[in-house]
């Protein structure tokens, strides 16, 4: 009963989210509804600041089921007050690294619904990229909440 109960929390805070951004009350329930029942794969951003580059050129060569994601809050961004930050755990060589933020739209209601203490999951899909005229590299993730 408690997991029902965190779900339509989560669909609330995010339907209120969307309300916020333009959606009509109806709308931004449906759209969190579906939020909600389905994964959602999402591009990381923010890839290209630092050296992430050069840490997504190194994950590279591990493959993608040796590592874990995890999104972790972090209220005290000075870009974003709802940045999620996308942080993968390397299992093979047991080392976490940043490697970029859910894109701002999604953040705002994610970010509502971590807040209220739902479980939000991410899998790690892919990494993109890795051209040899051009070092650019990105990943591709799975959420579910």
């Amino acid at each position: 009963m408690k997991q029902i109960t965190n779900i339509r929390k989560a669909v609330c805070t995010m339907a209120n989210e969307l309300k916020k951004e333009g959606y009509t009350l109806s709308q931004a329930f449906r759209k969190a509804w579906r939020r909600i029942k389905l994964s959602m794969k999402i591009r990381a951003v923010g890839t290209t600041a630092g050296n992430i580059q050069e840490r997504l050129g190194f994950m590279k060569q591990f493959p993608v089921d040796t590592m874990q994601a995890e999104l972790v809050r972090e209220p005290e961004s000075p870009f974003d007050k709802n940045a999620i930050k996308i942080v993968v755990h390397l299992r093979s060589i047991n080392r976490k690294t940043v490697i970029g933020y859910v894109p701002r739209g999604l953040a705002a209601g994610l970010a509502a619904v971590i807040d209220a203490g739902v479980n939000v999951k991410a899998e790690l899909l892919q990494i993109l990229g890795g051209y040899s005229y051009k070092e650019s590299y990105g990943c591709l993730l799975d959420i579910t909440i």
